[in-house]
């Protein structure tokens, strides 16, 4: 269904939140950190960390999904995701495709489309 730890990842384009799992599902550092919509729609998978001040609060990948269910909320969340944070560093063809049929192969790293993206968010 997903990604094993023995299958290939490419390198992240964006730091993700230290204490996300390991995995090819991630939220990009700081970026996801008010709304509380991704945890709503993918609990088995992201969370947000609670905090006092909302500064501290953010979301982030507690559990790579392993069911179908779980990888569908997933999508959802990242779909749902009013910044964008949630993204896929993995190589399964299954789920690149998947994620393009979705019209996200935006937020699949291992894409030349979020490379690009990436070049021109450094260079801009």
């Amino acid at each position: 269904m997903t990604e094993r730890s023995e299958q290939p990842m490419v390198d992240p384009l964006y730091e993700r939140e230290d204490d996300a799992v390991p995995g090819p599902f991630y939220v990009i550092k700081d970026q996801c950190i008010i709304c509380d919509f991704p945890p709503e729609l993918a609990p088995r998978c992201i969370r947000m960390k609670n905090a006092q001040c909302n500064a501290d609060k953010y979301c982030h990948v507690y559990k790579q999904p392993e069911t179908l269910k779980e990888l569908d909320s997933v999508f959802e969340a990242m779909a749902g995701s009013c910044v964008q944070a949630i993204r896929y560093c993995g190589t399964d063809p299954r789920v690149l495709s998947r994620l393009t049929a979705l019209g996200m192969s935006d937020l699949c790293d291992a894409t030349e489309q979020a490379r690009q993206n990436k070049r021109m968010e450094s260079n801009g």
